[in-house]
């Protein structure tokens, strides 16, 4: 991608973590740049274009960490702990895109040019699945969570501590070390799905 172009896909990504997807216009993202609107379409073919541009990346690098969490031969429990911490992480780094895809899903789920988009979230469901299911199965996660839920609890967490949109004006939101939140994470979340504590 083109320096030029680079520096547009940022604008643009700011622009739909402000303001929401649908309500910023190719019109909104070309005053941004300092382009007239029509320009935008020697870049880019739409809107949803630029969009799959902001978000393909994030995706490139969540999925990754959660694959190498299921590579690393531990129990079920410790792979799904090993994943909320590699997710968490990633996340922590990518505010704006997390803010688009939590906010802004309902709408952008319906989006046909954003169906690899949709393909990549429906795969980052499926590799907790995985996880909780090993867990499940070799008895280091309770069977009486379901998976389905706990995938819920998890990833809605996740968003949760995270959203800067929804908690970013409390008093007690100052910036924090990620491994100390994901500390508090898998405190709150995995140690209530284990079925015996974890191993110091």
């Amino acid at each position: 991608m083109s320096t030029r172009r680079a520096e547009i896909v940022d604008v643009a990504k700011d622009l739909f973590a402000a303001r929401g997807y649908a309500a910023t216009s190719m019109r909104d993202i070309a005053l941004a740049s300092d382009l007239l609107a029509g320009s935008l379409y020697s870049h880019f073919r739409s809107k949803a274009h630029i969009l799959e541009l902001v978000l393909l990346p994030f995706f490139d690098q969540l999925i990754p960490g959660q694959r190498a969490a299921l590579e690393a031969g531990s129990t079920g429990a410790e792979e799904v702990e090993d994943m909320l911490r590699r997710v968490l992480a990633v996340c922590a780094a990518h505010d704006a895109e997390l803010t688009i895809l939590h906010y802004d899903w309902a709408h952008l789920a319906e989006i046909d040019e954003l169906a690899e988009v949709v393909a990549r979230s429906s795969e980052t469901l499926e590799l907790w699945e995985q996880a909780l299911a090993r867990g499940q199965a070799d008895g280091s996660l309770r069977s009486e969570v379901g998976i389905p839920t706990a995938v819920r609890i998890i990833t809605s967490s996740i968003h949760g501590v995270l959203d800067r949109r929804r908690f970013g004006t409390l008093a007690d939101d100052a910036p924090r070390d990620v491994d100390a939140l994901a500390d508090e994470v898998v405190a709150s979340l995995v140690s209530g799905l284990r079925t015996t504590p974890a191993r110091v």
